[in-house]
């Protein structure tokens, strides 16, 4: 146990390989940079921190990069340390979708903010805002298959978005919120004493935050109808981004095919787009085929030397390299350290 700054992260027994098992839907970009970047300086802080952390543009990031972060806490964290971590994430670290919350007309408005632009934060869930009887509720259903990182990412997920609110309430208003938790309270889902400071629904049949309705029409005292607009403005031109990301299109392929990956041709011609238009959409994201390439071939090395036990050459054979001497120097440049070296890291901790 490492304890620093009011945050506990307890590294996990390691459950059996099956609970960990690679997920087709783990290659999708899922999670922002900025959570990314907290992570691994709360895990920096206590020692803990991967062989080598993504230090590339900001963007909405595959879980299957993010991994080896959560991996460094043993395999798989709890929820305990995920609402820590949660609670460790700002209202304002959320961007425009947090921003924007905060400075909405209503904490009923704020909810329905938070459903609409989420998604330009964390893709792992789905963001549901309603009225049920007489509360308000902002529902997170899980969207994609987490296995048994489900509960630290739940718990994670829901903390930090509730920072939020606690960022706009007074203390006696956050008394009167529900936060429903799809687990029992006990060894495998315990809370810190900070998560408790709020009432918890335990054994809720939904990942969830309701308040009153009579609290959640009250008008906020950080209400800017101006700054409002602006910040939903930002938000609606990252949702556009992200359903029109090329790379992300990219990446989606790749991983369809993987490990025979298409060429550039290949791809182009699945996006009925010549490969010149390709390279262009490309760059104006700030990528090259290349760079993707390499991405797909870093995650899924890592993740084979993390979780398996196979040799270096059938690491390098199934990511679809035809020499374990490339695969060697391609990795350094991707890690900074050997395979090897990489598979010790987290050897060590398990």
């Amino acid at each position: 146990m490492v304890r620093s700054a009011g945050v506990t992260l307890i590294p996990a027994a390691s459950p059996k390989a099956a609970d960990i098992g690679l997920r087709s839907a783990w290659f999708e970009p899922c999670i922002h940079f900025a959570y990314f970047q907290i992570l691994a300086g709360l895990l920096a802080e206590r020692g803990l921190a991967a062989p080598r952390t993504y230090s590339g543009a900001a963007r909405l990031m595959p879980l299957l990069d993010f991994l080896p972060l959560l991996d460094t806490l043993g395999l798989p964290p709890d929820a305990g340390a995920g609402a820590e971590v949660g609670w460790a994430i700002t209202g304002a670290a959320h961007g425009p979708m947090g921003l924007a919350a905060m400075t909405s007309a209503t904490l009923a408005d704020a909810m329905s903010t938070v459903a609409r632009y989420a998604p330009t934060r964390n893709r792992m869930f789905d963001y549901r805002h309603s009225r049920g009887g007489d509360e308000e509720v902002l529902s997170m259903p899980v969207r994609m298959p987490l296995g048994a990182y489900q509960p630290f990412l739940q718990a994670a997920t829901l903390y930090a978005i509730f920072n939020v609110f606690r960022a706009v309430l007074d203390d006696a208003a956050l008394q009167r919120v529900a936060i429903c938790l799809p687990w029992a309270d006990g060894p495998g889902g315990a809370l810190g004493a900070a998560a408790r400071r709020y009432p918890v629904r335990f054994g809720s049949d939904e990942l969830a935050i309701r308040f009153p309705h009579a609290l959640a029409s009250q008008r906020l005292s950080s209400a800017d109808a101006d700054t409002h607009q602006r910040l939903r403005r930002a938000g609606d031109e990252e949702l556009t981004k992200l359903s029109g990301s090329v790379a992300a299109r990219v990446r989606h392929l790749l991983h369809q095919a993987q490990p025979d990956w298409p060429t550039l041709e290949d791809i182009a011609q699945v996006l009925c787009i010549s490969r010149r238009t390709l390279l262009r959409k490309l760059k104006s994201e700030g990528l090259s085929y290349q760079d993707l390439l390499d991405e797909a071939h870093n995650e899924l090395a890592c993740w084979y030397l993390r979780h398996t036990t196979l040799s270096l050459a059938q690491v390098s054979a199934k990511i679809g390299f035809s020499e374990q001497a490339n695969f060697s120097r391609s990795f350094r440049r991707w890690q900074g350290l050997t395979p090897s070296d990489y598979r010790a890291c987290f050897a060590r901790r398990n």
